[in-house]
C-alpha cells in the first residue's frame, strides 16, 4: 500500500505530528510520500494522486476550522472514493468544527474519511505574548500520534470500511465567519522599518501571499495570522504586536483556566 501525507504547518505543530505518523508507518514498512502544503507556491503544484491507495490530511486549527487556504486546496482534488484521515494541531482552547466541516469537504471531493485525529501544540499567539502549551506536543502526544498511524492502516487496509461518523456541533457559516472576520482585526507581522537582508523569504514562505518583503508587511485582508514569516526570517527582523491581554479575554471567553488547558489531551477517532 501506498500513502500520500499532505500538511499545513504554521509554527511547526502540525509539521512535528507529521513526521511522527510518517515515521511509524515507515517503520511498519509502509511505503508512504510527504508533502508540505504550507506555501502557496507548494499549494499550487499539480500532485497526481494517482498513484496512492489513501491519504492523510493535517492542518492547524484556526478559528474552529482549518485554514482556508487549505479547505480551498482540499476542494480542489479528487479522491476517486479513496480512503483517507485527518490529524488537526490546536492551541488547547477549542477545537470547534474542524473535524465535521473538514469531512464534508472531504466527502464532496470524493474521500472516504475513515479515521481523524486532534493533537494540543503551542499557541501560534505564543509568538505575541501568549504562553499556552508551551512545552506540546509532547512524548504523549507523539505516542498517540504513533498510536494514531496504526490503527489508521488498519482502517486502510480494510476491505470495507464506511465513513467515519463524526458528530455535528451544529456551528453554523455565520459564526465561522465570524470567527475569521474576528481573526482579521489581530495584529499582521511587521518588520516595523527595520533593515534586512532581503532575502524574500518571508514571501516565499507565506501561505496566502499576504506578506510583501519591500516593504516588510502583511496585507491585512489576506494574512491568516500563522506567523510561518516570523518563524522563517533568518534576520528575526519581523514582529508582532503583544496580544497577551487577548490570551486572558480567550480564556474568560471559553471557561477555561490555564491549568485546565495544560490538561488537554490528544485524541483519536476511529
Amino acid at each position: 500500500m501506498k500513502l500520500g501525507l499532505f500538511y499545513f504547518s504554521g509554527t511547526g505543530n502540525t509539521e512535528h505530528i507529521a513526521a511522527a505518523i510518517a515515521d511509524e508507518l515507515a517503520g511498519m514498512n509502509v511505503e508512504i510520500d510527504t508533502f508540505n502544503i504550507t506555501s502557496y507556491k507548494q499549494r499550487q503544484q499539480k500532485y497526481d494522486l494517482s498513484p496512492y491507495n489513501a491519504f492523510i490530511f493535517g492542518a492547524p486549527i484556526y478559528a474552529w476550522r482549518i485554514p482556508a487556504v487549505v479547505r480551498d486546496w482540499l476542494k480542489s482534488l479528487n479522491g476517486e472514493g479513496k480512503k483517507c484521515a485527518t490529524f488537526f494541531t490546536y492551541g488547547g482552547v477549542a477545537v470547534g468544527g474542524a473535524h465535521f466541516n473538514t469531512r464534508e469537504i472531504l466527502e464532496q471531493s470524493n474521500f472516504i474519511l475513515v479515521a481523524s485525529s486532534e493533537f494540543p501544540g503551542k499557541h501560534t499567539f505564543n509568538l505575541a505574548g501568549w504562553n499556552f502549551l508551551e512545552k506540546r506536543p509532547d512524548k504523549r502526544d507523539y505516542d498517540l500520534a504513533k498510536r494514531f498511524a496504526r490503527n489508521i492502516m488498519k482502517k486502510f487496509q480494510e476491505k470495507e470500511t464506511n465513513s467515519l461518523q463524526v458528530e455535528n456541533p451544529l456551528i453554523s457559516n455565520h459564526v465561522f465567519q465570524r470567527f475569521e472576520h474576528r481573526e482579521k482585526t489581530l495584529p499582521t507581522p511587521s518588520r516595523r522599518g527595520k533593515d534586512c537582508s532581503m532575502c524574500r523569504t518571508c514571501e516565499e514562505v507565506c501561505p496566502s501571499q499576504a506578506m510583501n518583503a519591500d516593504i516588510g508587511e502583511a496585507d491585512n485582508k489576506k494574512c491568516l495570522r500563522c506567523l510561518k514569516c516570523l518563524v522563517n526570517c533568518p534576520d528575526n527582523v519581523l514582529e508582532i504586536d503583544d496580544m497577551t491581554p487577548l490570551s486572558e479575554f480567550i480564556l474568560n471567553a471559553n471557561h477555561i483556566t490555564k491549568d485546565e488547558l495544560e490538561k488537554r489531551i490528544s485524541k483519536f477517532y476511529c
